[in-house]
């Protein structure tokens, strides 16, 4: 899962939340359908999820929205779904749905999780805002070879605006 924040400025008063899960299904990777789901069932157990939920900021099915209206009115939300436009484990921000591009334009900083988006694809990947990279490393020579580490070691990686 990808998460896209923009800090308050100046000019919003409210931090943004973009919640990016894949499109598809791939391995045991949450899908954006699923996503508002479970966000429901986290709220019963946290108030500021649940008030971020009641605001209406939960997209569902971003994708299937008008691509222009939604590049012009993009929500100013607490909290949202967007699809990633893939199916996989990995994500090319070459190749993700216009709807994640529109949504993580202003971004200050952007969270990837998981091993296939932290790590294989993004490990050396530098990106216009901050960036933290979370991962259990699950291949024994990726961990030797990438990280001089064994299996199952865990990466937390903070990378400031390049």
């Amino acid at each position: 899962m990808v998460k896209v924040l923009s800090y308050p400025n100046k000019e919003a008063e409210v931090l943004q939340v973009v919640l990016v899960a894949n499109s598809l299904p791939a391995l045991n990777d949450v899908t954006a359908v699923e996503l508002p789901e479970i966000v429901a069932e986290a709220a019963k157990y946290c108030d500021i999820l649940r008030r971020a939920a009641e605001a209406g900021g939960l997209l569902m099915d971003a994708m299937t929205k008008n691509q222009d209206d939604f590049k012009e009115n993009i929500p100013s939300v607490p909290l949202m779904v967007v699809e990633n436009g893939c199916g996989g484990p990995c994500i090319d921000f070459r190749q993700v749905s216009s709807e994640l591009a529109t949504a993580a334009n202003d971004a200050d900083l952007i969270i990837l999780e998981g091993m296939g988006r932290a790590i294989h694809t993004n490990f050396n990947t530098r990106f216009k805002c901050d960036a933290l990279k979370l991962a259990m490393v699950k291949n024994q020579r990726l961990a030797e070879k990438l990280l001089k580490g064994k299996i199952y070691d865990c990466v937390c990686r903070f990378e400031p605006a390049s």
